[in-house]
Parts: C-alpha cells; structure tokens; sequence
C-alpha cells in the first residue's frame, strides 16, 4: 500500500521533509516509489535530499534506475551527488532486478486520481499545459520622410528589437519538469548571455528543470530591423485654401486642417492601433473630427485616433480642423508636438524566431500487466495502460515494448502517434490509454514475463507570438511661410540745401519653412526725396544680382514698390528659410534745415498659386538735416620786444572758426625770410607742434594743422623770432601767412 502523504511531502518546501520522504520511499518498493525517486534525483534543489534519494533507489535496486542515476553522475551540479550516482549505477548494473508491476492501484490513488479531474472540470476538460509566447518588441523614431533616425535625429541605417519566448505552466496544481524547447529561424537574433540567467540557449534549443503551476521563465534575445513598416504622414492645409499651406500672421487666428494617414506595409494586419498627436500650444482649439475608421477625437492634451484594425497593406486616414494664434511679439513659429504609435501585431514575427516544438512531462501511471492464463499456465495475456493522473491533456507520440531486458533491445511493441490522427494520441486528464493485449509464453516454471518499456510522451502546448511597437515621430516646427525685415539709412545726418544721396538697404530674410516665390517691397518715400530709377537699385541674394527683367519698378502714392512675381523663374530662385535678400538703392533728398525724415516699408510674401500673403514691416530712421556753414577768420600780429637785444619780435598768429560747422585739417602757415632765426619756442592753444620746411625759396616756412576746429573755437600760435642787423623793419611785416 502506498502511503500518499510521502508523495505529497516531496513537494514540500521544507527540506527535512522532502529528504525524510526519499528515506521512506526507499523502503516501499513499488514502481510507484521507484518514478518518484528517479523525478528528486534529477530536478530537486537540494544536494543532500538527492542524495538521500539515491541511496533508496540502491534500495530497491531496479534496474530502470541505472541509466537516469548515470545521467546524474554526468550532470548534476554538485560533485559528491555525482559520485554518488555513478557509484549506485554500477551496483544496480551488476545485480539490479525489476521491482513487480503487480502492485494494485490503491484506493488512494483513485481518490487522488478523481480529485485532480474534479479539479479539471472546475477548469476545463482539456487544457495544455505549456503556454509559449514570443513577444517581440520595438521602439523606434522615424522623420517625417519615414526614414529612421536616433534620438538626436540622425539617420539610422537599422533598428535594434527585442525579443522573449516565455514559457508558462498554465496549470494550478502539478508541476512540469524536463521542458525542452526547439527554435527555428535563430540564425539572424542574438540571445542574452549574461551570468546568473535561468535559462541558457544551446544553438537552437533551450531546456528548462521544471516550473511550478502558473511558472514563468524566458528566453530573451535581440534582432535587428532594417526598415519600419508603418508610415506615418501628416499635412497642415489652409481652411481657406485647402490645398495651401497655412498662412499665420502675428496676433491674428489662423485656420488649419490637419490630415493624418496611417499605411501598414506589413504582410500581416496591425492590431489594437492608438494614435497620440501631442498639443503643444494649450491654447490650441481643436474640432470637427472626422474619419471612417475607429474613433477620433481630443483627449486632454492629445489628439487620440484608436483603430482596433488595420489590414495589411492599407490605408487609414483621419482629419479634424485646428485654430492657433500666435502672440504678436514672438518670432517663434508654431510647433505641432510628437505623435506616438502604438500597435501590435499577432502571430508573427519580424525576427524570424519560431517554435518548432516544445515537450514536458507531469505526474502520469504506467502499467504492464501480466495475467497467467487459468487453463494455460506459462501463457500470460499482457495489456499497456497509461493513466493520465495530472490536470493537463497529455500528446502520447511513441511507445515502445520490449520483451527481456531493457538493453537488450527486443522490440516487442511498437506504437507510433504519427500514424494516428491527434485525437487518438491525445490523453485527457483522468483517461487512460491503453494498447492492444498480447499473449507471451514462458517455459519455465515460476518466471514471470519481464518487459521494458520507452515512452514519448509531452504535455501539450498552445504557442502564439505578438509583435508590441511603440513608433514616435518627433514634433517640429509647422511648414508655414514668414519673413523678417530690417532697414537702414546711410547716412542720418545730412547738410540743408544740398543734394545729398541717402543709401537704403532692405534686407528680408524668410524664416518660415515654405519656400517664397512672390515678394513685394513698398517703401514709403519721405517728402522732398528723389526715388532711384532701375539703374540704381541692387538686388542681391547669395552675392548674385537679379536681372532687370525679373522685377517691376513703380512709384506710385508716394511708395517706391519693386514687385518680384515669381522668384523661382528669376536668377535668385526661391527665398528659403534663412535665405536673405537685400534690396538697396539710393533716395537723393535736398532739404531746408531742421527738417527730419523717418522711412518706413512693407514686404508683402507669398506663395504661387498665393494665399494670404505674409508680411512684415521696418522703420529707419530718422534722418536730421543740420544747416551748417563754413566761417574762418585767421590774423597775426607783430610787436617788437623789451628785450635789450635788439632786432627782436614776438610774432602771435590767431585763428578763429566764426561758422556752424565744424572746419577740418585747419592748416596756418607762416614765413621766415632769410637770415631771420626763432629764438624762442613755438607756443600754441591747442597745442599742436610744427612742421619747417627749409624748401621754401628766400626763406623758411612754418606750418600748424589742426585736425578739427568746432564752430566758436580759437587757435592762438606764439613765437619770437630774431632779424639780422642790417635788416629793414618792413621785412617783419613782409612775413607771409598762408
């Protein structure tokens, strides 16, 4: 009889408990002992239960136990179990001898057998008992051209996915041990190799110990994709001319449609789609959705569209209106913000990663049974029967009966799954499988036949992949078309009564996305200016000069307007964003004094075919007129010293500028005739030195430069000078002032 209550404490968690079960079972020798001690050696934790375990089965001496105790000695993790294994394979290799099949089910197992299929029906009549997913997973960022590219945008040649087969036993009570997977398709991914994971990969296959009801482990790998397969296409159009870009002006509402397009280029349908179009601007009012498919409309600070499906190779489209209005101080143009796909695909892969088969075992009963005819004796009537005792449907593929001896192999029976339908080799739990009977004679008297057996069996599995991608296209700035403008006078100050040219330079630079082929300049013209003709305007863009044949020249109200109707047909080409264009040419002005002049002017931009078109204004200025004249008064005076040397003069030149303009390179001269010497240093308020020229024909000549005399100002110059004794006085007086 087996005592049930030390089956169940060899799931225990307690050690002691486990162990003090595979001491007991070593004494109870049954087959039913003999599976469960053969199950600790291979797949519990413990060394020393293990152990323990072994030397029961050197107990009941089977020798069924020798190969899996050999298997043990090869790979067991700990070395003393290992040496112990290899020593009980041998013992029971030399005289190992089969314990009897004969042992009835007890009462026990039935019970237990009836509960665990009490238990399936609370669940479901049939269920697998491994569930294996491959989830497959991206995050990636595309560019509005749908090109790949990394977190700082820059183009990508490739993305990295990532991937996991997980395994689950979807059981609630029995356990699953000696899962062994097989992959295909494994050439192109890369598993995770790091230490202390709980499942390793060997080529293309991967073995898990065992996994406890409702049980998780992965296998983790990494695969790389060349291009997305998911497009993304987003358009702004104008409200009032739908097939423009829209048109913003500062301080004033702007009408948008925008246009969203999903397109799947997978083979295989997209699933459980979310669009979220990011609002940057709070301020932003948004209405009037529309599309066929799913549901599409404003969630918070999102324009959400959910799909439950898009089929491969398709399109799906959405569109709502948008209004915006930019402040009127601010240069920024208006950003959309990102717009995050989420989708997933089912049962396929990008990888290339499948699951060709996976196997397990759980808790099942075998039996042979050997019947001794009543009126034959030595012939006995032999039946296999396999009773499924856990909660899972068993997949039986193979069974083979050998008559004597395992290792001898004669192969008395064979069964083959493959040559059956599934439903014929499928086992429910609770059912019992059995095989045609045979009938075996035996000569000798009191033997009983002895048989081998070799199973295939698995519980069965469900397998299904998903692919979970996350597709960001990052926000930018709104193609839209707007320029800056700057003006400058040169100069700003200019002199009353005289014609005087005043250069202007325009420089317009676009700063909005959308390309400029329309450009209209209209420059105030300021009273009692000239404007210029053709032949004076200069119009420049890239250190080219457009010719005069692309561009119209008016004046007209007052305003010069130079109007460009398509830059793309002129040498320029279009204005692009950053592009600058200067217009400069000259105005001519002759004006009264204490007049002022301010210059304002309008550039009006716009696309072909135009919509409302963009503008932008400057002002220069002012410009001051100053009446300024040139007056100059310069004298010298002559007096003859007390000195007691005779023949001495003091010589004091003076200069004074009586206008209203500043006199530059102010130069005063004077002359010292032959044999006249200075005896005395030059004095001069503001200082400023002088220069002698001996060139000078009879003589010598002085000379003082001032750099700048304001209007009112003085110059004075000192010096006393010496004649020769035969001189005449008139000859002081004959000194000449330039």
């Amino acid at each position: 009889m087996i005592n049930m209550s030390e089956f169940e404490n060899l799931e225990s968690s307690d050690k002691n408990k486990r162990k003090e079960a595979a001491k007991t079972l070593g004494n109870t020798r049954t087959k039913a002992s003999l599976r469960a001690l053969l199950e600790i050696i291979e797949q519990d934790d413990d060394k020393d239960v293990r152990k323990e375990a072994i030397d029961s089965l050197v107990k009941l001496n089977d020798p069924e136990a020798a190969q899996v105790l050999e298997r043990v000695g090869e790979n067991d993790k700990d070395r003393g179990t290992r040496n112990k294994a290899k020593d009980a394979a041998k013992v029971i290799r030399e005289s190992g001898t089969p314990l009897p099949d004969e042992t009835p089910f007890s009462e026990e197992d039935a019970v237990r057998a009836r509960e665990d299929f009490r238990a399936l029906e609370e669940q479901e009549a049939k269920q697998a008992g491994l569930h294996v997913k491959l989830e497959e997973t991206l995050k990636y960022r595309i560019d509005q051209d749908n090109n790949l590219v990394d977190e700082n945008d820059s183009p990508l040649e490739s993305l990295q996915g990532t991937g996991k087969v997980k395994v689950t036993n979807t059981g609630s009570q029995d356990r699953i041990w000696g899962i062994d997977a097989f992959l295909e398709g494994v050439d192109e991914v890369s598993f995770d190799r790091s230490e202390g994971q709980e499942v390793v990969v060997f080529g293309n296959s991967f073995g898990i110990k065992e996994l406890d009801p409702q049980g998780v482990k992965a296998v983790s790998f990494n695969f790389q994709v060349v291009a997305p397969r998911v497009r993304i296409k987003e358009e702004f159009w104008d409200l009032e001319k739908p097939e423009s870009p829209p048109t913003f002006s500062r301080g004033t509402e702007a009408g948008m449609r925008f246009t969203i397009e999903l397109t799947n280029d997978f083979a295989w349908s997209l699933r459980e789609v979310v669009l979220k179009k990011h609002i940057s601007d709070p301020s932003t009012a948004v209405d009037n959705f529309q599309t066929e498919n799913g549901e599409f409309d404003k969630e918070g600070e999102f324009i959400q569209w959910k799909i439950e499906e898009i089929p491969a190779n398709s399109t799906m489209s959405a569109n709502c209106e948008m209004r915006v209005t930019l402040p009127e101080d601010t240069k920024e143009p208006y950003k959309v913000g990102d717009t995050v796909v989420t989708y997933s695909c089912l049962e396929t892969s990008l990888s290339g990663v499948n699951l060709e088969t996976i196997t397990g075992s759980s808790s099942v009963f075998q039996f042979i049974s050997r019947d001794e005819q009543e009126e034959n004796p030595g012939d006995f009537d032999c039946k296999f029967e396999l009773e499924n005792t856990s909660e899972f449907e068993m997949d039986l593929k193979e069974v083979r009966i050998y008559e004597g001896p395992l290792e001898e192999g004669n192969v008395r029976l064979e069964w083959l799954g493959s040559d059956f339908p599934e439903e014929e080799r499928s086992i429910d739990p609770g059912e019992t499988f059995s095989l045609d009977p045979w009938t075996i004679t035996v000569e000798e008297d009191g033997v009983i036949p002895q048989f081998g057996r070799e199973l295939d069996l698995s519980v069965k599995y469900l397998y299904d992949a998903e692919i979970i991608a996350e597709c960001t296209l990052p926000g930018y700035a709104l193609r839209f078309m707007d320029i800056e403008l700057s003006k400058t006078f040169s100069p700003v100050i200019i002199p009353s009564y005289r014609r005087t040219e005043v250069k202007t330079e325009n420089i317009i630079r676009s700063s909005g996305s959308t390309e400029i082929e329309y450009l209209q300049l209209q420059d105030q013209i300021p009273e009692g200016f000239e404007p210029p003709t053709k032949d004076n305007i200069l119009i420049i863009k890239d250190d080219k000069q457009i010719s005069d044949d692309d561009y119209n020249l008016e004046v007209k109200d007052d305003n010069l307007i130079i109007t460009i109707e398509r830059l793309e047909y002129s040498s320029l080409g279009t204005l692009k964003q950053d592009e600058v264009l200067n217009i400069n040419y000259p105005f001519f002005a002759t004006a009264t004094p204490d007049d002022e002049f301010m210059g304002n002017v309008t550039v009006f931009a716009n696309i072909f075919p135009p919509v409302k078109p963009v503008t932008a204004e400057a002002e220069a200025g002012p410009i001051t007129v100053v009446h300024e004249r040139r007056k100059l008064k310069i004298g010298k005076m002559v007096r003859s010293t007390s000195s007691e040397a005779l023949n001495e003069y003091e010589i004091v030149i003076r200069g004074v500028n009586e206008g209203t303009a500043v006199i530059q390179n102010v130069e005063i001269s004077d002359f010292l005739p032959k044999g006249f010497e200075l005896v005395s240093d030059t004095e001069e308020d503001p200082p400023v030195g002088f220069e002698e020229h001996s060139s000078v024909k009879d003589g010598r000549a002085m000379k003082w430069i001032y750099n700048e005399v304001h209007p009112g100002q003085k110059v004075e110059i000192r010096f006393k000078i010496q004649a020769p004794g035969d001189h005449d006085p008139k000859d002081v007086y004959r000194m000449l002032l330039g």
